[in-house]
């Protein structure tokens, strides 16, 4: 791919569509994310989607990234024994470098990570960040996104912050992190990194709301959700429905969770309601996804012999539309602590699939939020496993219209996360950009100023 300097001005085709440059400026946008396609789940999916969408629209992406190794946290076989590897996805130039990766994460085997992929992706994010006009850094990987930060002001580019977690706040709330030296690191991080930032986005109000308590300019602070296509979404009649010819039957009341199984999740809350409604043998449960509580959640099962409870790994993209479609139910659910840390991008998903939510979390918690708003399925506490058993036998049982919650919910999703309206913006802006004289960046180490469009 051309550099902008020799760029002679004349049309580009990307993607089938003619792009036209504007004075032999192409814009150039770097994102750097610990997690990107081909993982599957949570950063890695809705970071790819904006990195696509902003490719097709004609702005050059690079992005430095991590070898693929999660949920499962192992470094996957075709990504082995290689320190750096740079590959394509369609217009989108992907530069990888090697980290450190256990199968059982600790805060120990975490900071390892951390630190190895920080160090080992300088040369990636030097590459990606000395033609960039604009980057794009990712949270919840608080060492990567500093060591990028650093380096984008000496190359004096202008940085988006984009917080999917708020960190260090999710992990220790949740136990993930105890140590009081790392959690003072990790908030002095955090802080620097707001404060670096020329813009930050976050995915939903309460986490706005703090963030901007450590900021000094809280105008900068902006709500971007996770996005859906509404087509790759539609919904799959019963008759064509993948997940009910391969793996649940017509019979079967199926309750399905797919995606991360992480501690977030809370998945001990789904066998424990799998154990109560165990004597009715037409529920079953489905769960298909990998993750750090993998082993335990099977451990479990098999500990207390729950036959209604099948575990798959994660499927292809193309059935996710059918499996939420075709489920009677799909479950989201959250600790109690997972209040205002963390928007599940799993329920926007869901809910754009026009699938039947229950969603099992805190009543202050943007999950809960979003299920008033959308109206969409039922909503019970966080961690109760005899309400979600009962709700559940409330919406088998024909008292919840269950017709009336799949189209709330897939009309509320298409008409607040569609992709083109969310980051249709962000793509006009890096255009416009481009377009100025101001936009072309000064010589690499300076500190010169920028403008912000």
């Amino acid at each position: 791919m051309d550099s902008p300097e020799d760029d002679t001005g004349g049309p580009e085709t990307r993607g089938g569509t003619l792009i036209r440059r504007a004075n032999g400026v192409l814009p150039r946008v770097a994102i750097i994310s610990s997690n990107f396609w081909p993982e599957q789940t949570g950063t890695s999916q809705t970071v790819s989607e904006l990195a696509e969408f902003l490719s097709r629209a004609g702005v050059c992406v690079e992005v430095a990234t991590s070898m693929p190794y999660y949920p499962q946290w192992a470094i996957w076989a075709p990504y082995r024994a290689r320190l750096w590897f740079t590959e394509k996805k369609d217009d989108v130039t992907i530069h990888r470098s090697w980290h450190y990766v256990s199968p059982q994460p600790s805060t120990l085997t975490r900071l390892l990570h951390e630190v190895t992929l920080s160090l080992l992706s300088l040369p990636n994010m030097w590459h990606v960040l000395r033609r960039a006009t604009d980057a794009y850094v990712v949270v919840p990987a608080l060492g990567y996104a500093f060591t990028a930060m650093v380096l984008a002001r000496m190359l004096g580019v202008r940085t988006v912050l984009v917080v999917k977690d708020i960190m260090p706040d999710a992990a220790v709330e949740l136990g993930m992190l105890r140590s009081k030296a790392a959690i003072a690191m990790s908030r002095w991080i955090a802080r620097k990194l707001y404060g670096w930032a020329d813009e930050i986005h976050t995915l939903g109000e309460g986490m706005r709301r703090r963030i901007a308590k450590r900021v000094e300019r809280p105008d900068k602070i902006h709500i971007v959700p996770d996005t859906i296509d509404g087509a790759e979404l539609a919904p799959v009649p019963l008759a064509d429905n993948e997940f009910r010819k391969r793996f649940a039957p017509d019979s079967k009341f199926a309750v399905l969770h797919t995606g991360n199984m992480g501690q977030k999740q809370d998945l001990s809350l789904l066998l424990r309601v799998a154990r109560r409604l165990r004597s009715d043998p037409g529920i079953h449960f489905y769960v298909f996804g990998d993750g750090a509580v993998k082993d335990e959640f099977l451990r479990q099962r098999k500990e207390w012999g729950l036959d209604n409870v099948s575990h798959f790994p994660l499927q292809e993209r193309w059935m996710l539309r059918h499996m939420l479609s075709g489920a009677d139910v799909v479950l989201v659910s959250q600790l109690p602590e997972v209040v205002d840390i963390v928007v599940p991008s799993k329920l926007i998903t869901a809910l754009g699939a026009g699938a039947m939510v229950v969603a099992a979390c805190a009543p202050l918690s943007e999950t809960a939020r979003l299920m008033r708003e959308s109206r969409g399925g039922v909503w019970t506490p966080a961690s109760d496993d005899l309400e979600l058993a009962r709700a559940l036998q409330r919406i088998r049982g024909g008292e919840i219209d269950v017709q009336a919650c799949r189209r709330n919910g897939r009309e509320f999703a298409v008409r607040t996360f569609d992709r083109t309206a969310v980051y249709g913006p962000l793509s006009k802006g890096h255009l416009a950009h481009s377009r100025r004289p101001d936009a072309v960046r000064a010589p690499a180490g300076s500190y010169a100023s920028r403008s912000v469009t």
